[in-house]
């Protein structure tokens, strides 16, 4: 029997949805917010892109979406009415949460600048400033080492506290190619958690690897008996998928997980 075709205007539907979707995100979230707006809704990232790319969104994703953004359901649907519920077009900055608020500072910079804020190396890594952490940044290829030496970090980020699960336990990175495009384009800097390594509680999230000694930022999956390296830019031929097999002995495989990222800043 033939399978049924999804009628015409339920697909368009579909792509409107997406679309609103996205636009909503990006307005709050930022231009690569998508990872931190899928962790508030306890999904994978890459869930949540496959739900901007037309994947049919279900009612408890929906209902989540407009109580973190608080967006107007009558608009996500059918594009009527204001974006926002009770809310002028320019949402009152007072009516922000801090990370939103943060997110547009942020924002603002990457239109304004082509480097991230470094603070200088004199802050100590771990360091809490009111609700701010500083996070020594290092290079890609040192990261593996098991004793980081903080007086060969690159400089130190703030980050917000509620960003980083275990801040003391925390480093940050650049990335050097766009194996991760367009989630995390080469430029962007990572911050990473090491206080958990066990492949078997990240599987479906990004991770600092470091298969045959090599650092690198990639998905994680687990199949069957092997470790999947997954990168996420399809048309990246040069970024193969790297399988390891699998042995709950090797500690030196994973070096932490990927908690949060600061966008590449574009010159104007």
């Amino acid at each position: 029997m033939a399978r049924k075709k999804t009628p015409k205007i339920r697909v368009s539907v579909k792509a409107s949805l997406s679309r609103r979707l996205r636009e909503v995100r990006h307005e709050i979230f930022g231009e690569h917010g998508g990872p931190e707006l899928a962790r508030r809704l306890n999904l994978p990232a890459r869930t949540w892109y496959n739900y901007e790319t037309g994947v049919t969104v279900p009612a408890e994703v929906l209902l989540g979406f407009i109580e973190q953004t608080g967006a107007n359901p009558t608009w996500l649907l059918s594009g009527e009415g204001q974006r926002f519920r009770n809310l002028n077009d320019d949402r009152v900055l007072s009516q922000l949460t801090p990370v939103e608020l943060i997110r547009r500072g942020l924002e603002e910079l990457e239109r304004s600048s082509n480097e991230v804020v470094i603070v200088g190396p004199e802050s100590s890594p771990g360091a809490v400033a009111s609700e701010f952490v500083s996070v020594a940044l290092h290079s890609l290829t040192g990261i593996g080492d098991p004793a980081l030496d903080p007086a060969r970090s690159e400089g130190h980020v703030l980050a917000y506290r509620h960003w980083l699960p275990n801040p003391a336990e925390t480093i940050a990175t650049r990335l050097v190619d766009d194996a991760m495009n367009p989630i995390l384009p080469s430029g962007s800097i990572v911050a990473i958690d090491r206080s958990v390594t066990s492949p078997l509680k990240l599987h479906g999230q990004i991770v600092a690897a470091q298969p045959e000694g090599s650092p690198m930022i990639r998905w994680l999956e687990i199949s069957g008996r092997h470790v999947i390296l997954r990168p996420n830019n399809p048309a990246g031929r040069e970024y193969p998928l790297i399988p390891v097999e699998f042995d709950e002995r090797d500690t030196g495989l994973i070096i932490g997980r990927v908690v949060w990222s600061w966008s590449r800043f574009h010159k104007d």
